[in-house]
């Protein structure tokens, strides 16, 4: 996900006008925060809502793919938490079903020669710094204070990079096999060691989405699977809705 800041000079005075005004908006309007939130759809921009309809369509594509929905990326946690509601939908009895959000929560690490690649590139070291954690796993608990087994852990929360979290997590976790992979690292290095260690879990039928591929913004992403994987041998797919998560269904 890319933060308002990043994506400036892609807005027009028309589109950075809807955003104040819709805040202001949001803030002035009759209702409770929860009554505002159940009309979301009044104050959601339409980029967002966008999103949301993307990731659902990829869901659907693994309900009947063993293995746990593993995010690569989680920021503020808003993609984390819609696995989370569409497996509470969509499959309430799967127990077995884990959704998993790794993150630094710090911002981004060191980057890379191949992160700045391009003339566009956006990244920098520290850029995307949320410590959403703690507030993460409140979300989490009043997510499981709603749902079908909320008494059986759904959302885990794992933090470091990659290069080390994810090693410690299989070395805890051996029996862990993916059905989806959802990578909004943006960076070369943790892309490339993400797609390395978790491919060797992914079943026929499991995907695997990215957030930023073919992005000028975010070159490293693209990099580090033109290093990891053949393109040729691959049917990468988008939406017409939404032009920017693609993703790979796994033959």
């Amino acid at each position: 996900m890319i933060p308002r800041t990043a994506i400036d000079r892609n807005q027009t005075p028309d589109t950075r006008r809807f955003y104040a005004e819709m805040e202001q908006h949001f803030a002035n309007s009759s209702g409770s925060t929860m009554e505002k939130l159940a009309n979301f759809t009044r104050f959601v921009p339409i980029p967002d809502i966008g999103r949301f309809l993307a990731k659902s369509k990829i869901f659907e594509q693994v309900l009947t793919v063993h293995g746990h929905i593993v995010e690569c990326g989680v920021f503020m946690g808003g993609g984390l938490m819609t696995w989370a509601q569409l497996s509470a939908i969509l499959e309430p009895l799967n127990h077995i079903r884990r959704v998993i959000g790794f993150d630094t929560f710090d911002g981004f690490p060191a980057v890379a020669p191949q992160d700045r690649a391009t003339s566009e590139a956006t990244a920098v070291e520290g850029y995307f710094r949320v410590d959403s954690l703690e507030e993460l796993r409140e979300s989490v608990r009043l997510y499981d204070l709603y749902r079908p087994l909320g008494h059986i852990e759904k959302v885990q929360l794992v933090r470091g990079r990659v290069e080390e979290s994810i090693p410690a997590y299989l070395a805890e976790n051996p029996q862990t096999l993916i059905a989806l992979l959802y990578l909004d690292l943006d960076l070369y290095e943790a892309t490339k060691f993400a797609l390395t260690h978790w491919l060797e879990r992914m079943p026929k039928g499991a995907v695997i989405a990215f957030d930023e591929l073919n992005h000028p913004q975010w070159p490293g992403e693209t990099i580090a699977l033109l290093d990891s994987m053949s393109v040729r041998s691959l049917r990468i797919q988008r939406f017409s809705f939404q032009p920017q998560i693609s993703y790979v269904v796994l033959d």
